[in-house]
């Protein structure tokens, strides 16, 4: 079988695993402390929160921030309208994506902001900075709207030389598994806000103020701190970062010269890809993405169709939308994620 997106694991995260390990830390610890410091630093922000999962990590952004609507893209993984609901008890305003990169339309921001939004989520989908990042972070400046960075699926990603993550209020990150950045289940939000910082670290704490005072909180809570050996292999893959990007960007462009017929995602800035994805217009193929991943696999070969729409999800069909949405009903139809792992080789390919 060759695999989707087979993480790349060798002797520093065997290292720093065990380093763990012998510490005698399972929640918290040095290497959770260490991994916030350097990847704020790596990021270009001051604060930088570790928690359980990148849903985690989106839910305790929101919050810090405790808005009343959210703008959120309905091209993207269900998590996002997920922690959304779980953080504001509200349904997510559903806007389309651009045709390019597959990021938030800018024009949709201030369709979303009469609706109520107070908060955008703006998704940098497959490892590509969103291509109408600034437009919209402009909008939110002007406007005094919250703009959270979803860089789940973009770690290192980049644009006029600084990473993503940088450029809105906060920043919301996901190194597990199969990421570009893989540490099993972990999360970090990054901010340039002490007083938010503060806030998430206390939610992550089930709603404890202090650490060292314990069953006394002072505010709603969760269970979301940091697994120690999820933060020693984040920890590793961050010192890893410029081979693991570098490795995915070869099998990116090895793809777009072995089919220069197919139409690709589009670039902008300085990708990150995490997943390279192909688009099939109608009448090239009898089948569906859906099929057609289902075929491959048959053959030994792991893709995967692209997200389905959170308009068209059964627990979301009722949320507030900026519609309609062409893009993202166009993209489930018509797109495949191919082999993208670091791992994947020419031969393979």
């Amino acid at each position: 079988m060759i695999p989707l997106n087979a993480p790349s694991l060798g002797p520093l995260e065997e290292q720093y695993v065990l380093e763990a390990l012998r510490s005698g830390w399972i929640t918290g610890g040095p290497f959770v402390e260490r991994f916030e410091r350097e990847f704020a630093a790596w990021v270009g922000r001051p604060y930088a929160v570790a928690c359980a999962s990148g849903t985690a990590a989106l839910v305790l952004a929101l919050m810090a921030v405790n808005p009343r609507r959210v703008l959120a893209p309905t091209y993207t993984c269900d998590a996002v309208a997920n922690a959304v609901w779980a953080a504001t008890r509200t349904l997510p305003i559903l806007a389309d994506v651009e045709d390019e990169t597959w990021g938030l339309e800018a024009e949709t921001v201030p369709r979303g902001a009469a609706l109520g939004a107070e908060a955008v989520v703006l998704v940098h989908t497959y490892g590509v900075p969103a291509r109408e990042t600034m437009q919209i972070v402009e909008f939110c400046r002007t406007r005094d709207l919250v703009l959270i960075e979803d860089a789940s699926e973009a770690h290192g990603a980049q644009l006029d030389g600084r990473r993503v993550g940088g450029f809105g209020d906060l920043g919301v990150f996901s190194p597990r598994g199969e990421k570009n950045l893989g540490a099993g289940q972990f999360g970090v939000v990054v901010t340039d806000r002490d007083d938010w910082a503060k806030a998430m670290r206390q939610v992550a704490n089930n709603g404890l103020p202090d650490p060292t005072l314990r069953y006394w909180s002072t505010r709603h809570g969760l269970n979301f701190q940091p697994p120690h050996l999820s933060a020693a292999l984040a920890l590793a893959q961050l010192h890893r970062a410029d081979e693991l990007i570098a490795a995915r960007t070869r099998v990116a462009e090895r793809w777009r010269r072995l089919l220069p017929e197919t139409e690709f995602q589009g670039s902008h800035g300085t990708p990150a890809w995490w997943l390279t994805a192909v688009r099939f217009p109608p009448g090239v193929t009898r089948l569906l993405p859906q099929d057609l991943a289902s075929a491959l696999r048959e053959r030994g070969v792991e893709t995967r169709p692209g997200f389905y729409p959170l308009h068209w999800l059964p627990h979301l069909s009722g949320a507030p939308r900026v519609g309609p949405f062409p893009v993202a009903e166009r993209l489930l139809q018509t797109l495949l994620i191919l082999p993208s792992g670091p791992a994947v080789t020419e031969v393979e390919q």
